[in-house]
């Protein structure tokens, strides 16, 4: 007897495409499923191209104060009735037997697996193509330290057993992005994760600009990131580098000179080959 999976579509002014996400999810070979669909209040018509939809499986709710991905998800999550939890980002779409695939995981690999995750590719501004790099055959076990996970791929590539999500804990509320890499990292601690190479998603990069995340919440956001997950940072100064960089132009972009320079001189020291860093430092230094 299959297991209730429980899609969670988290969305938010995306009215132009979140009938073409809940329609791959509805076209999905794999029963007995839900879809509910979290509406971080919306201002556009989510909620008439939801109820065209008219589909049993379908539930609806809507949230009264928009405060971004994670705290949709967690409305969803506590809503899900399924034994398995997979995500989907309303501007996203599945691809054929994605759900199927990755139940068929949990059934074979590993009895304690806490989630599989997917293949994507994404689809740019000129449908354009870029497939997940270091793509492997048939299933990956992905290492549970800090480093090995911050590759993950985005949540509508996953689902979660869950148990393991109770035990995880729910997505971080005060993230307003990067809420997927703090989960990502929570769960693959709780239990196995296996990563597989079938591509079975599209994820679309290119629509609906008015759910953007505010420059305001980007300061607060990584700083967040910092007071839990340096330590292990540490560990990566690649992908810290990458961090402390994509921080101050985030500090640059809200007009905060100081704190962009701020980022900017800790990437270079931790690789003081790149000028380059210099050569912003003193850009962003005497802008007015």
């Amino acid at each position: 007897m299959h297991l209730l999976v429980s899609v969670i579509i988290p969305t938010y002014n995306r009215a132009a495409v979140v009938a073409r996400a809940i329609k791959s999810v509805m076209a999905q070979d794999y029963e007995p499923l839900e879809i509910i669909v979290v509406d971080d209040a919306s201002s556009d018509d989510t909620r008439r191209v939801v109820d065209g939809l008219r589909d049993a499986r379908i539930r609806y709710i809507a949230r009264s104060e928009n405060k971004g991905a994670a705290a949709a998800r967690n409305t969803g999550i506590r809503a899900a009735q399924g034994a398995f939890i997979a995500f989907l980002d309303s501007d996203d779409e599945y691809l054929a037997g994605k759900l199927r695939a990755q139940v068929h995981a949990f059934e074979t690999l590993d009895p304690a697996t806490g989630l599989v995750f997917v293949n994507y590719c994404e689809i740019g501004r000129d449908r354009s193509v870029r497939f997940s790099p270091e793509v492997k055959a048939g299933y990956v076990e992905v290492g549970r330290d800090f480093p090995a996970s911050i590759s993950c791929n985005p949540p509508s590539a996953w689902m979660v057993r869950r148990d393991c999500l109770d035990a995880a804990g729910f997505f971080d509320e005060g993230l307003w992005t990067m809420e997927d890499l703090d989960m990502f990292a929570r769960l693959v601690r709780k239990a196995p994760a296996y990563f597989l190479a079938d591509i079975l998603l599209h994820k679309h990069v290119y629509t609906c600009q008015a759910g953007k995340v505010p420059d305001k919440y980007a300061e607060e956001t990584g700083e967040r990131i910092l007071r839990k997950w340096l330590p292990e940072m540490r560990r990566d100064k690649k992908f810290l580098f990458k961090f402390y960089s994509m921080m101050a132009k985030d500090m640059a972009r809200a007009g905060n000179r100081q704190k962009a320079c701020r980022f900017l001189r800790r990437a270079y020291f931790l690789n003081p080959l790149r000028f380059d860093m210099l050569g912003r430092m003193v850009k962003v230094a005497s802008r007015r």
